[in-house]
């Protein structure tokens, strides 16, 4: 009888303890929309290849091309910084870019100023993590080899 009951404890406490924990929880317990998780400042760390045999080809950046910023802002707008070192050793800005956003069914389509709307065909949000990106259709890029990677993202962190 003592063992039931403190399987039964066990249960009740594990059924709360999965019930209070959300993905999207805020920390008063309000779940946030995709649209909410996405809007934030953003440093990029990484660009990874996915190659079609599961293979990840991964450029961690410097630390002067982590000093650029996503910025994507409530109303729909987003800005972008870049940075690079050159072969001076010495980091300078690399340029800026910004659009609008918008997400529909959980699809992100982005506009950059003067270009036509592109949908980001990879798209995933993970607590603190952003990765963007794109499925390749071009058979001039290869990855491992002659396979043509599966897809490709930026990889950027809440700051």
């Amino acid at each position: 009888m003592k063992t039931q009951i403190l399987m039964l404890r066990i249960l009740i406490i594990a059924i709360v303890f999965c019930t209070a924990c959300s993905k999207n929880d805020d920390g008063d317990g309000n779940s946030k929309s995709i649209e909410q998780l996405f809007v934030g400042t953003w440093k990029l760390l990484k660009y990874v290849d996915v190659c079609s045999t599961g293979i990840e080809d991964i450029e961690i950046l410097s630390t002067c091309e982590q000093i650029g910023r996503l910025t994507v802002n409530e109303n729909g707008t987003w800005s972008e910084t870049y940075f690079y070192e050159y072969l001076t050793n010495v980091c300078e800005d690399d340029g800026k870019s910004n659009g609008t956003w918008k997400i529909v069914n959980n699809k992100l389509f982005v506009i950059e100023s003067g270009f036509a709307e592109t949908e980001i065909t990879f798209f995933e949000i993970e607590g603190n993590i952003l990765r963007l990106g794109q499925y390749e259709e071009d058979p001039y890029y290869t990855c491992d080899g002659d396979n043509l990677p599966s897809h490709y993202y930026r990889e950027y962190i809440r700051i």
